[in-house]
């Protein structure tokens, strides 16, 4: 050999060992030293395989995958699932260099299926190395590969580091994960036993205090020298207290019965408006002396003979749950029950307060089982903790759902509705033309003929959009309908149709109502915008007219109170 050559090969093999474990990235260790090598030989491909056994956190147990390969196109498939024929090619030798045949690049996944030269190095007991030229006469001589095999047994260490060190990383990472979900784990679990603690601790009080009542004043029954007064003032007492734990009972059998998922529900058909008033005399009897709470029952106009097929108990049960809480947590101002009708047919019941509410901190865990505003010893208020927990699973038996929004120190408004299965006998606003008429003049609304006046609703709740729609189409407008802010804001923009008036939601997708009224009076001052919300906090009552808002009702919306609206508009 030539002095020249042998510089060559002193050369190429200590460029090529100065590639070798620059990184312990399995993939980066690989490109750094097939790219030297193949870059120096002139070679079309390269590829590492590695046996799964030595991969971490693989599927596979047998066979070997292609962890680098370059370029990838070559490879139809990274995946060697039986290794057989490899295991046979290194049975006697480290590697060997042979032209490309059909068989050899099925074995391998090859895209190339003939021809060509192609040479094997074993590296050691983990994988192999693969270099790929389409010139047949660039088979490697025995003593071209004996050249390689200290620096490919090198190579092979390096790999071992880096297969060793992510194993490490990955062991380390599931360490700390499994780590963390345990102290996650003792963290609940620490927090279900506080809970579970305060709630047999209150549950206790709760049973005890009226229990002490009734058998307190039951004993002082027994004194002869009681007067007719004191002797019945005695007796309610006794009543009262025996209703509350009665109902703390039941409660505490409803929340067995919905951990073992027995809760069952009995469906009926029956008329709406008696039950919700007899729960509003029966609550507004107990409060009378409380002069400074207003209790309020809204039903809608002309409901007499709304009926729907439902669970009326459990109705019953969660109206008297929220009423209790709303009572419970509001000393002073005003608490409306009642409910108005979507789409003709569905009630939504809803319970407001001018209350406490809620702090921004409890409102995601109110629903929770055995959780309560406050659970300390000097807690203000009473209560055992399950009440809006039965709430939730009875609305959801009865295919429903219950929200809320509150503020603290402004109150709470809670809603909820059930299965769409009303079975309406109310034809909303229109039994006749006369009485409709009649209604109208009554609320003051001189006209109702809006014939070419065209009115946008923004709203992104089809019910809601479907019940002003069936107000608004009795006085021949023209209504279109805009499913978010955005989509309100380009029909305005277009002008086409000319928009007389906006009833815009505040809380909708793509754009919100705030957004969209200032980018609509942005486009045309004069169209005049009427926000509709359920929401009627005073901050935002003033963000709303700041934004140019001409006026602002709340939901549920009273028909005749928007009809007085649109008439001051257009």
């Amino acid at each position: 050999m030539q002095t020249n050559d042998i510089i060559k090969d002193i050369s190429f093999l200590y460029e090529l060992s100065l590639s070798i474990g620059q990184s312990l990235d399995l993939k980066e260790n690989c490109r750094r030293f097939l790219d030297t090598l193949m870059s120096i030989k002139n070679i079309e491909f390269g590829g590492v395989w590695i046996r799964n056994s030595y991969i971490s956190f693989t599927e596979q147990e047998h066979g070997l995958k292609a962890v680098y390969s370059h370029p990838i196109i070559k490879l139809e498939n990274c995946s060697i699932c039986n290794s057989n024929f490899i295991d046979r090619c290194f049975a006697s030798q480290n590697s060997f260099s042979c032209i490309l045949t059909q068989k050899i690049s099925n074995e391998i996944g090859f895209k190339v299926k003939e021809g060509g030269a192609i040479t094997f190095f074993q590296l050691r007991e983990i994988g192999f190395l693969v270099l790929y030229s389409s010139s047949e006469k660039r088979i490697w001589s025995q003593i071209d590969q004996t050249k390689l095999k200290n620096i490919l047994d090198k190579f092979s260490v390096s790999i071992q580091a880096c297969i060793s060190h992510t194993t490490s990383v990955q062991d380390l990472i599931t360490i700390t994960e499994t780590k963390k979900e345990l102290e996650k784990a003792k963290k609940e679990a620490e927090e279900s036993e506080k809970l579970k603690s305060a709630f047999l601790s209150n549950i206790s009080h709760e049973i005890r205090t009226p229990i002490n009542a009734m058998v307190g004043f039951s004993n002082l029954l027994s004194d002869n020298n009681l007067n007719k007064n004191q002797r019945d003032g005695f007796i309610n007492h006794i009543s009262d207290n025996g209703k509350k734990l009665l109902k703390l009972i039941n409660n505490l059998i409803d929340v067995s019965k919905m951990e073992t998922n027995q809760l069952a529900i009995q469906k009926e058909n029956f008329v709406l408006n008696p039950i919700i008033t007899d729960l509003y005399k029966v609550f507004e009897t107990s409060h009378r002396l409380n002069k400074s709470l207003e209790l309020r029952l809204v039903l809608p106009k002309n409901s007499e003979e709304f009926s729907i097929n439902s669970d009326k108990n459990k109705i019953v049960q969660i109206l008297e749950n929220l009423i209790d809480n709303a009572i419970k947590f509001t000393t002073k101002g005003i608490i409306e029950i009642g409910y108005f009708i979507e789409d003709k047919t569905n009630p939504i019941f809803y319970i407001k307060d001018t209350g406490i509410g809620i702090s921004s901190e409890n409102q995601h865990v109110i629903f929770d089982l055995f959780r309560q505003g406050e659970s300390s010893s000097t807690r203000k208020f009473e209560g055992s903790g399950i009440g809006l927990t039965l709430c939730k699973k009875m609305v959801q038996l009865l295919e429903g759902e219950i929200w809320f929004d509150s503020k603290i120190e402004i109150g709470s408004n809670f809603y909820f509705k059930v299965h769409n299965l009303g079975q309406s006998n109310l034809k909303l606003l229109r039994e006749s033309s006369d009485k409709f008429e009649c209604r109208i003049e009554g609320s003051g609304v001189k006209s109702i003929d809006y014939t070419n006046r065209n009115i946008l609703i923004a709203e992104d709740v089809k019910s809601n959009f479907n019940y002003l729609n069936a107000i608004i189409e009795l006085t021949d407008a023209n209504v279109i309908w805009a499913r978010n802010g955005r989509d309100a804001i380009e029909i305005c923009q277009a002008n086409d149709p000319q928009i007389d008036l906006v009833l815009m939601d505040m809380r909708m997708p793509e754009i919100g109502g705030l957004d969209a009224i200032k980018q609509i009076k942005a486009i045309n001052n004069r169209i005049p915008v009427i926000v509709q919300t359920a929401f009627t906090f005073n901050n935002e009552k003033e963000e709303c007219f700041k934004a140019g808002a001409n006026e602002f009702i709340t939901k549920p919306i009273d028909p005749h109170k928007l009809m007085e609206v649109l008439q001051k508009f257009l």
